[in-house]
């Protein structure tokens, strides 16, 4: 056990309920009760689950029984309709629960569902919630003004990493964006990219694209030619777009490097594009826009300029490798999509945090870590959740991500200044996933320097799995006395084959 942690599984002793595996799970306090809620698999294939949750009192971590509070229907037993991704909001006794099912076993087809209950101020266990929507909630429902959003994502595209106006130009880019420090104590204004990291972007576009022809493309291709029949000829053509990589070998010996890295972008920009249209922003749908989303970091309530609160909920698409933000303005009433997403190639699941100018930063996972230096992306918005900057990978090298989960939160109740605007990044650097790091950063006062940060501290790791274990997917918690709990699934070697439990990880190194 590492130094000033303690790692605690919940109903640790339930042998068939963890035989399946648990993932996604959310953490929050309710009241002095830390309340955990986690997707269970039925069956190992995974095409039946249910949302699960249990609550504790961190002073004996004795755990209230399990409880079902969401699922896809029939009891949570409806063939190919996953339901996964649970996460929370609660304010003023009102409790609102966010995740994503399926309707046909697909990711295009993710619908956000929403469940609402209330609760009495002296929370015991999630048993006592009234809750006021059916098992498998209501289907939360967005507002878009016509092709806006598509077209904003479009024309994003060439200023996102490594591109700036269409050129590759990687220092040029971190100068528009924002400038994290990659090292302690220190700002600087460009990220070391050297000949080896942009060998390895050009190996990860490779990948990518030829990943769209293989799966996404593939799926969606034969999806609407059952659907849609008479679409077989425009279809057919997309057969032949992976064939635009051969050219690539054909040329690179007779044009400047620059030229090619952004003819494979091009490229990339243009797959990501097509399968907008055909799946998440499905042109032929009736409900258009709203299909394909996901949950997994927690919603934000954050205080606007006029003193009104919004409530922000991010979402993410894992078929286009997109991020969104929705907000309510109206205490999750009315639902809108932001007017531009989170751009980035492959950077999914952001976690926001604010800092004390008003000024939000989301913190996001790279689906393709080569293409961002092995680093977890950043992006910044200036007019509370309703525009979002490029994402961009954040400078300290520290921070390193190969594909997997990260968590953000602002600390309240830590024994840092507040006005400095403390925070930490949960992540796991490794790409086996045996090893959770913390890392401490200070976005500073909002006088001077931007409100850029101003230091991270040395990362800590939390948990070191052993070799046949992996530990993945945090989300982290601030108690009031400054203490950090983190949910993550921990997947295990057993008698009965390989199963994940839920863990929370409760870390006292920041108290005051």
């Amino acid at each position: 056990m590492r130094e000033n942690t303690k790692l605690v599984f919940i109903d640790n002793d339930n042998r068939d309920f963890w035989a399946s595996g648990n993932h996604g799970s959310s953490i929050s306090f309710l009241g002095e009760k830390l309340l955990v809620s986690w997707s269970h698999k039925h069956a190992r294939d995974g095409q039946s689950s249910a949302i699960y949750a249990s609550s504790a009192d961190p002073v004996d971590y004795a755990w209230r029984p399990l409880a079902k509070i969401a699922d896809n229907g029939e009891g949570g037993a409806v063939s190919k309709y996953p339901a996964t991704n649970p996460v929370f909001h609660c304010d003023a006794g009102k409790m609102r629960l966010f995740w994503q099912m399926t309707s046909d076993g697909t990711q295009a087809s993710a619908q956000l569902r929403m469940r609402a209950g209330n609760m009495s101020d002296a929370f015991d266990s999630i048993h006592s919630v009234g809750w006021t929507t059916p098992v498998d909630g209501d289907p939360l429902t967005t507002s878009v003004s016509g092709d806006d959003f598509l077209n904003a994502a479009a024309a994003l595209y060439p200023n996102a990493w490594p591109l700036l106006n269409g050129a590759f130009e990687p220092k040029k880019s971190f100068e528009k964006a924002p400038s994290f420090s990659s090292e302690k104590g220190h700002n600087l204004a460009a990220p070391d990219v050297d000949a080896a990291a942009i060998d390895a972007m050009i190996d990860a576009l490779f990948a990518r694209i030829r990943e769209f022809d293989n799966t996404y493309l593939k799926d969606v291709k034969q999806q609407l030619l059952e659907n849609r029949p008479a679409l077989g000829p425009i279809l057919d053509r997309l057969r032949r777009f992976s064939d635009i990589l051969r050219f690539f070998d054909a040329l690179h010996a007779h044009m400047r490097r620059n030229t090619l890295i952004v003819f494979l972008y091009m490229v990339y920009d243009t797959y990501n594009m097509v399968v907008m249209r055909l799946t998440v922003f499905n042109m032929f749908s009736p409900d258009r826009y709203e299909r394909g989303w996901q949950t997994r970091s927690q919603p934000q309530k954050i205080r606007l300029e006029n003193g009104a609160d919004r409530l922000l909920l991010p979402v993410h698409s894992d078929v286009v490798n997109l991020s969104v933000v929705l907000y309510s303005d109206d205490d999750g009433a009315n639902w809108h999509y932001a007017e531009t997403p989170i751009l980035g190639r492959g950077t999914v699941e952001p976690s926001i945090v604010q800092r004390p100018s008003g000024k939000l930063t989301a913190f996001l996972r790279t689906k393709a870590p080569d293409l961002y230096l092995d680093r977890i992306a950043v992006s910044d918005s200036c007019d509370y959740g309703i525009t979002w900057s490029p994402a961009v990978p954040i400078l300290n090298a520290s921070i390193k991500s190969r594909d997997s989960g990260i968590s953000a939160l602002s600390l309240k109740h830590s024994r840092f200044d507040p006005s400095l605007g403390p925070f930490v990044v949960v992540y796991t650097p490794d790409e086996d996933c045996r090893n959770l790091h913390l890392c401490v950063g200070f976005f500073g006062t909002t006088a001077g320097g931007g409100n850029r940060p101003l230091a991270w501290l040395e990362p800590v790791c939390l948990e070191q799995a052993d070799n046949d274990c992996r530990i993945s997917d945090p989300s982290v918690t601030e108690g009031d006395d400054g203490t950090l709990y983190v949910s993550c699934s921990y997947r295990v070697s057993n008698g009965d084959g390989v199963c994940e439990k839920i863990c929370v990880i409760q870390y006292d190194g920041l108290r005051g």
